[in-house]
C-alpha cells in the first residue's frame, strides 16, 4: 500500500509542476487525463485500504502494478524536467510520445482498479474537479485550523445545505486572522469535492484586475484566458451554466471591485445550490454581500497556545516545563491572533532554548492597543532575530506586488545579484539561495504553494501583513524604493517599479550610480533609459518589457567605465550596438534585441560579433524589406550556441552563409518571416554542431532538399506552420542521432510524408525516432487526411503521436 501510494502522490506532485510551469507548451488533453487518473486512483487506494472484504493476495498484486504504473508516468516527467535545466526551453516531442504511453499504462491500471473497485462493493472515488492545480491561484497546501472546528462546520452546512439558489457567503475579519486559511480548509475538504461539479479560486487585492481575475477563473476551468474581457466574460459563465459550482474570491477590499466584476454576468444562477464565497477584512463589505456571513474571532487562551506549541514544538514533546511560563507570557502578547502566533513560533522554533533568550523575546514584543499594530510589533520582533544573512533576503520579498504568487526562481535571482548569497564550497549559489528560502519557510516567514522536482520551493505567497513589515522596515533602513505609478527616484541602490512610470520618474535613474538590478513588473510603454544607465558597473540583469538605450559616448580607456557583471540584457529596442557599446557590455550572455519600421539602417547592430562572450541571441525585425540588406550583412560573435531570428527577411541562401558556420551554435529558431523563399537545398560543412532546428512561420517554403550530411548531429527538428511545404525529405530521416521530430499545423502532403520517414526508419531497425504531427484544418482536410493516412496503413508505428485540430 505505501510504495503504491506514495508513488501517486509523488506522481502528483510531478503533475503540479508541469501545470505551474512557465513555458507550459504540452499537449493539455494528456497531462489532463493523467491527472484526473492519478487522482481515481489516488481515492480508489484510501477506499480500497480501508474495505475489509478485499482479498489481500489481489490487493497486493495490483498495488505492486499500480506503483510500477505510477513510477513509469513520473520518471517520464521528471526525466523531462532535467532535460530543461540542462537543455534549456526546448520542446521534447518524445516526452510527449513517453507520456502518452506512460498515460495508456496509468489508464489500464484505473480500469483494473474500476473493476475490482465494483467487485468488493466499494464507492466510486469521488471528483477531482476540486484539487486541479491548473490555476496558479489554488493553494496547493492547507494550512492548520487549530481553534476554528467550531467556524469550519457551520461554514460546511452554508455552503452545502439551505436554498438553491447561487448564495454569495462572506468570511469578514481583520489581517492575519485566518479568513484565507479558512477558506482554503473548506474549498479542500473531501465532503466539499463531492459535492460540487467545479470549484474556482481567484484572488482580488487591493489593486485588482478584472481581466487576472477572469483568467484566474478561467485557468481553474483549464479554458482559454484569451479575448477581450467581454470574451472572457461569456466564456466563464457559458462554461459554469448548468454546473454546481464554488467559487472562492479572497481578499476583497471593497465594493467597486465586486460591481466592476458583474457578477451576475459571470456566475450562471440555476437553481442547483452553486455557492460564491468572499473573504474581506471590511465589515460593511460583509454586510453588503450576504445575508449569511461567517465573522473570524481571535483565539482564546487555550488554542492559542495550542498552535503556538504545534509551530514552536513541531519535532518535540510539547513545551520544556523550565519554558512555560515564558512561551505563555509570548503568546498572551500576540492577543489571539494566529498569524503572529505562528510566525513567532516559526522563530523560537530556529531558536536557542535557553530561557534567558526566550525571557528576552517576551520582553521584546511591544504592546500596543491595536490589533493590527501589535500582529506588526511581533513579526517585527521575527525580523530582528533573522540572522543577519536572512534579513536582506527577506527585506527583498517585499518588492513583490500583493496577494501574488512569487516564482522562487525570480527571487534568488535577485538574491544572487544583490550579492546577498554567500559563497559555499561545494554548493552553486542556487543551492545556497534556495537554502535561504527555505529557512524562511521554516520561519513561518513565507507560505508555500508548491515544490519542485528536487523538493525546493518553486512558487510561493507573502502574507499581505508579512510583506507591509517588509516595506515598512525596507524604507526605514533605506534598503529598497518600490514605486507604483509616480514619485520621484532620488539616491537609491535598490528600486523595483510595479505599474506604470512616468518618464520623469525614469529619468531619475541617472543618479543610481550603484543600481544593481533594474526590474519592472507591469510596464505600460516602452521605457527610455537615462544616459546613467551606462555609469551604472554594478548592473548585473536588465530585464523589462521593453527599454531603450542611448547611444555610449566614445571614451578612451581610462574614463570609460564598464558594466563587466552585466550577463543579461533583454528587450532592448532599437540599440545601436556601436563599437563603444560593445566595450561597455564586455560580458553580456544572454540578448534580445528588436527594431522596428521607424528606424533607419543606421540602428542595425552590426557589431554583433564583438561580443565575444555572447551565448544566446534574439534578434527580432518588424518585416520590413529594408532589413534584409543588413542582416545579410550581420556577423556572429564564435561563441554563440543559441540563435532566434524574427522578420529579417533573408532568403535560405542568405542564412547559411550568416550562420551556417558558427562553430558552437547547437540551437537555431527561425520564426516568422526570418527566412523567405520558396527554396532551400543546405549546403554540406554548414550547421556541423546543431542539435535543434525550428522552423516556424516561413511560409514560402515549398522545397527543402535536405539530408543526413547537412545537419549530421541534429537531435530535434520542429516544424510549424508551413503550409506550403510539399514534402518532408526523406533524408533527413537518416540522421544518425535524430531523436524528435514534430509537424504542427503544416501541410497535409509534409505531414504524410514525414509518416512515411518514420516508417521506412522502423524498418531499417531504426526504433529510436519519435515523430509528434499534429494536424489542423476544416471538416472536410481532417477527414480526408484520416482517410489517406489509414489506407497507408501509416499509423501503425507505436512511435508516432497523431493529433487533429479542427478549424471553422
Amino acid at each position: 500500500m505505501a510504495a503504491a501510494f506514495a508513488a501517486l502522490v509523488s506522481l502528483q506532485n510531478d503533475l503540479c509542476l508541469i501545470y505551474d510551469h512557465p513555458n507550459y507548451t504540452f499537449e493539455e488533453e494528456q497531462i489532463n487525463s493523467l491527472w484526473d487518473i492519478v487522482w481515481f486512483l489516488i481515492d480508489f487506494m484510501e477506499s480500497y485500504d480501508n474495505s475489509h472484504g478485499a482479498r489481500r493476495e489481489t490487493a497486493e498484486a495490483l498495488e505492486m502494478r499500480i506503483a510500477c504504473a505510477a513510477q513509469v508516468a513520473k520518471d517520464v516527467i521528471e526525466a523531462h524536467m532535467v532535460h530543461q535545466i540542462r537543455c534549456g526551453n526546448t520542446q521534447s516531442s518524445r516526452f510527449l510520445l513517453d507520456l502518452h504511453k506512460a498515460t495508456q499504462g496509468m489508464d489500464y491500471m484505473r480500469r483494473k482498479a474500476s473493476i475490482v473497485s465494483s467487485q468488493s462493493g466499494l464507492l466510486e472515488p469521488s471528483k477531482n474537479s476540486l484539487s486541479s492545480p491548473s490555476t496558479k491561484s489554488t493553494p496547493l497546501l492547507s494550512s492548520s485550523m487549530v481553534g476554528f472546528d467550531d467556524i469550519v462546520l457551520p461554514l460546511l452546512h452554508l455552503l452545502t445545505r439551505g436554498p438553491l439558489s447561487r448564495r454569495v457567503i462572506p468570511i469578514e475579519g481583520m489581517g492575519g486572522i485566518g479568513k484565507t486559511t479558512l477558506a482554503i480548509n473548506a474549498f479542500q475538504h473531501p465532503y466539499i469535492v463531492q459535492h460540487f461539479d467545479v470549484c474556482l479560486w481567484a484572488t482580488i487585492s487591493q489593486e485588482y484586475s478584472i481581466h487576472k481575475i477572469l483568467s484566474q477563473l478561467l485557468s481553474c476551468l483549464k479554458r482559454s484566458t484569451s479575448g477581450t474581457v467581454d470574451e472572457m466574460r461569456e466564456r466563464l459563465y457559458k462554461s459554469l451554466f448548468g454546473q454546481r459550482y464554488l467559487i472562492v474570491l479572497d481578499d476583497l477590499w471593497n465594493l467597486k471591485a465586486w460591481d466592476d466584476m458583474n457578477v451576475k454576468s459571470l456566475f450562471p444562477d440555476t437553481n442547483n445550490g452553486s455557492r460564491v464565497v468572499v473573504t474581506t477584512r471590511l465589515a460593511d463589505v460583509a454586510y453588503d454581500l450576504g445575508d449569511y456571513s461567517v465573522a473570524m474571532s481571535f483565539l482564546d487562551e487555550d488554542n492559542s497556545w495550542l498552535l503556538f506549541c504545534q509551530n514552536a514544538f513541531a519535532e518535540q514533546q510539547g513545551c520544556p516545563p523550565e519554558l512555560e511560563e515564558t512561551a505563555k507570557k509570548i503568546v498572551s502578547r500576540c492577543k489571539g491572533l494566529p498569524l503572529a502566533i505562528v510566525v513567532i513560533g516559526g522563530h523560537l522554533r530556529k531558536s536557542p532554548t535557553a530561557l534567558a533568550y526566550w525571557e528576552n523575546v517576551a520582553q521584546s514584543i511591544l504592546y500596543s492597543t491595536g490589533n493590527y499594530e501589535q500582529c506588526l510589533n511581533v513579526l517585527s520582533l521575527s525580523y530582528r532575530y533573522l540572522p543577519a544573512h536572512l534579513k536582506p533576503c527577506f527585506l527583498l520579498l517585499g518588492a513583490f506586488p500583493e496577494d501574488e504568487q512569487i516564482y522562487a526562481e525570480d527571487v534568488l535571482k535577485l538574491w544572487i545579484a544583490e550579492g546577498f548569497i554567500q559563497h559555499c564550497d561545494d554548493f552553486s549559489l542556487e543551492e545556497v539561495a534556495a537554502d535561504y528560502l527555505w529557512d524562511l519557510h521554516l520561519r513561518n516567514l513565507i507560505i508555500m504553494d508548491w515544490l519542485d522536482y528536487k523538493g525546493d520551493i518553486s512558487v510561493f505567497k507573502v502574507h499581505d501583513i508579512v510583506r507591509e513589515l517588509c516595506l515598512q522596515t525596507a524604507k526605514k533602513d533605506e534598503f529598497l524604493s518600490v514605486f507604483e505609478t509616480s514619485g520621484g527616484i532620488t539616491r537609491e541602490r535598490r528600486v523595483l517599479i510595479n505599474g506604470e512610470v512616468n518618464h520623469e520618474t525614469i529619468n531619475n535613474l541617472n543618479d543610481l550610480k550603484l543600481l544593481r538590478t533594474l526590474s519592472n513588473v507591469f510596464m505600460t510603454f516602452i521605457i527610455i533609459a537615462p544616459y546613467g544607465i551606462w555609469e551604472m558597473v554594478q548592473l548585473r540583469q536588465i530585464e523589462v518589457n521593453m527599454i531603450c538605450l542611448i547611444d555610449p559616448l566614445g571614451l578612451d580607456e581610462a574614463n570609460r567605465m564598464v558594466m563587466r557583471n552585466l550577463y543579461t540584457l533583454f528587450k532592448v529596442e532599437n540599440f545601436r550596438l556601436s563599437e563603444e557599446a560593445c566595450k561597455r557590455i564586455p560580458n553580456v550572455r544572454r540578448l534580445e534585441l528588436s527594431y522596428c519600421d521607424e528606424v533607419s539602417w543606421y540602428y542595425c547592430p552590426r557589431n554583433l560579433g564583438c561580443l565575444s562572450q555572447l551565448q544566446s541571441l534574439a534578434l527580432k525585425f518588424d518585416g520590413n524589406s529594408k532589413w534584409r540588406e543588413f542582416a545579410t550583412n550581420l556577423t556572429f560573435a564564435s561563441s554563440l550556441l543559441s540563435l532566434s531570428l524574427i522578420g529579417c527577411g533573408v532568403d535560405w541562401e542568405e542564412l547559411t552563409m550568416m550562420v551556417g558556420s558558427l562553430p558552437h551554435l547547437e540551437k537555431l529558431l527561425l520564426r516568422k518571416n526570418s527566412v523567405i523563399g520558396s527554396v532551400w537545398t543546405p549546403v554540406e560543412g554548414k550547421f556541423c554542431h546543431l542539435k535543434s532546428l525550428t522552423i516556424n512561420a516561413c511560409g514560402d517554403l515549398v522545397c527543402w532538399n535536405a539530408d543526413n550530411s547537412h545537419f549530421p548531429v541534429l537531435e530535434q527538428l520542429h516544424l510549424e506552420n508551413l503550409c506550403k511545404l510539399i514534402e518532408f525529405p526523406s533524408g533527413i530521416g537518416e540522421i544518425a542521432t535524430l531523436e524528435d521530430i514534430v509537424l504542427k499545423f503544416c501541410s497535409a502532403s509534409s505531414s504524410i510524408s514525414a509518416m512515411r520517414t518514420l516508417v521506412e526508419q522502423e524498418e531499417l531497425g531504426n526504433e529510436s525516432l519519435q515523430l509528434i504531427v499534429c494536424f489542423r484544418g476544416n471538416v472536410e482536410a481532417v477527414e480526408s487526411f484520416k482517410k489517406e493516412v489509414e489506407e497507408e496503413g501509416l499509423t501503425s508505428s507505436t512511435n508516432l503521436s497523431l493529433h487533429f485540430r479542427t478549424s471553422k
